[in-house]
């Protein structure tokens, strides 16, 4: 049965207030309910229900999403889990429902026994395989660290399927585990023909694999991941962070790498402080890992292209989230694993001395200098420290001639929030145009048509909003329930946040649309003339006279055009 149908059938019957009374002490709060939220620690309540819209939001912590997201969260399920808890309670009956996942405290023991008996399984495995055990002799990997790390291997076929069969575990259990997956052929084995990496828990527990093929011309990706599952989410786990922890703390920081032989080959090298993300960029989550650990990060990534991108998305988030960090980037060809295994420990610990910090970083890319620029203050306006802001700050002004005074005006104009509403506790919260809108499109169907022929998603300045406005333009949704399976979870919190803060009188609904929308252009030309003043400023600097008359030419076109 199709999930998402069921789930639509879920909310028809079941009202998010009556579900969510069940797990906490709501108290009426004008048309809204509110409560202490469940998934931080706060003494005033800024857990907003909406009975009209059937979502909630915490004004605290961000989370946010409609009844299945709650009971996800709280219960700690699955997607399949809550959606078949919530049919039970509603009276929907879902056939073929997977034996024993009702308890999802049981399955997850079950689970993680699962994975032990896996691990176990794949690493006789790799004794009996000599071409597997050759292939991470050529990759340089001693016994020992093959030891530590628990690399296995996974025959070809399904013999982990028959394994775990003889073990007494379910065969629902086994596709619940991302060990097994259903196929147009059957049953299979997740990985087949591969070398095997357990990815731990920070407590060691294994919840998942990590496998690279071992031959050259083999079928499918080179490197697959288990799917998502109830122990495993792969944008909240950092591999080899239970190996990496104590030397994290005792060394005072936290190196990043882009993959799992880096770290593997960095921790043989007696470099036992590295971690790295699972195939993807690094997200909030990851860094809320370490942050009890430390908040000094280096990041070591590749100096092509793509280590690049991966530095500047990583050094912005982690200065949002409160960190310094720095990074190495290696010469051009090598990784951590490959400079280490031609170079070895004492010559990658001489890299060190050229680190770069946040300012150098991006001042040494490529590129037009006032995107750069603009983009190094924008991370810098995010910091939350006020001392390190400052410091930063004055660091660009030392390094490009800019004065701190025009630096710090582009800086609080970047932090300055152009709207305020309020929710129906009276608490002043920020929102932007651009969020405003996007709440009233989430809320007020009627207008959806009128949004849409009024601006496009390009308009839209900040790329989480204007990611959502995408998602939404390409579908015929027009409320957040018919969209909300499309978006991740932060967008979800994004889109939950504006559609929360919006309070308004229906009459005056057109009105705030138009003003929304004149406010984002106008915003995007101030931006856009901001920009040229601070390349006007950086010719000077360097003399370029005709440059200077060009880019004045511009600002005066800019000006007329938008009637100032």
């Amino acid at each position: 049965m199709d999930l998402g149908n069921v789930v639509e059938d879920i909310k028809a019957r079941l009202d998010i207030v009556e579900v969510l009374a069940g797990y906490i002490d709501l108290k009426r709060a004008g048309r809204n309910f509110k409560a202490l939220c469940p998934f931080h620690s706060e003494k005033t309540p800024s857990f907003v229900v909406s009975p009209d819209k059937q979502i909630f939001h915490c004004f605290g912590c961000s989370a946010g999403g409609d009844l299945v997201t709650f009971v996800m969260k709280y219960e700690n399920m699955s997607f399949p889990e809550a959606v078949r808890a919530l049919a039970d309670r509603a009276g929907i009956r879902i056939e073929e429902a997977p034996a024993g996942t009702s308890a999802a405290g049981n399955l997850r023991k079950r689970l993680l026994e699962m994975h032990r008996d896996a691990c176990d399984f794949y690493e006789n495995e790799l004794r009996r395989n000599a071409r597997a055990r050759d292939y991470l002799r050529k990759r340089g990997l001693s016994d020992g660290t093959i030891d530590e790390f628990s690399i296995g291997f996974a025959p070809a076929g399904n013999v982990l399927l028959g394994f775990l069969k003889a073990k007494g575990y379910a065969e629902s259990d086994m596709i619940a585990s991302g060990l097994c997956k259903e196929t147009e052929r059957g049953r299979l084995d997740t990985f087949r023909n591969r070398v095997v990496f357990p990815i731990s828990n920070i407590r060691g527990e294994v919840i998942a694999f990590g496998g690279r093929t071992i031959a050259d011309n083999a079928r499918g990706p080179k490197y697959l991941n288990s799917p998502e599952t109830l122990l495993f989410k792969k944008s909240s786990e950092l591999f080899g962070l239970n190996l990496a922890k104590a030397e994290i703390r005792r060394r005072g920081y936290a190196i990043i790498m882009e993959g799992y032989l880096d770290v593997i080959t960095s921790h043989q090298y007696g470099v036992r402080n590295s971690v790295a993300p699972l195939g993807t960029a690094l997200t909030d989550a990851q860094a809320g890992r370490l942050k009890a650990l430390t908040k000094k990060v280096l990041l070591v990534f590749d100096s092509d292209d793509a280590g690049i991108k991966a530095s500047e998305r990583s050094l912005s988030l982690l200065y949002e989230a409160g960190f310094v960090a720095k990074v190495l980037l290696l010469p051009k060809g090598d990784d951590p694993d490959t400079f280490l295994r031609k170079h070895g420990r004492d010559a990658f610990q001489r890299k060190f001395r050229d680190v770069l910090g946040l300012v150098d970083f991006f001042l040494g890319l490529h590129g037009e200098r006032v995107d750069i620029v603009r983009s190094l203050l924008l991370i810098i306006s995010k910091v939350p420290d006020g001392i390190i802001r400052s410091d930063l700050t004055r660091e660009v002004s030392e390094k490009t001639g800019l004065s701190e005074q025009f630096l710090r005006e582009e800086l609080n104009l970047l932090r300055k929030n152009p709207a305020r509403i309020r929710d129906d506790g009276n608490r002043s919260q920020p929102m932007s145009a651009e969020r405003f809108l996007l709440g009233v499109y989430l809320s007020y169907p009627e207008y959806v048509d009128l949004i849409r022929e009024s601006i496009t998603p390009g308009e839209i300045e900040d790329p989480e909003v204007r990611g959502i406005f995408e998602k939404l333009y390409s579908s015929s949704a027009a409320v957040l329930g018919e969209v909300a399976h499309r978006l991740d979870e932060h967008e979800l919190a994004v889109a939950t946040g504006a559609a929360m803060g919006i309070n308004i009188d229906s009459e005056e609904v057109e009105r705030n649309i138009k003003d929304c929308i004149r406010t984002i252009r106008n915003k995007r030309l101030r931006r856009r003339l901001r920009d040229l003043e601070l390349e006007i400023r950086i010719a000077e600097k360097r003399g370029e006279a005709h440059l200077i008359n060009n880019l004045q030419d511009q600002m005066n076109l800019l000006i007329k055009e938008g009637g100032g």
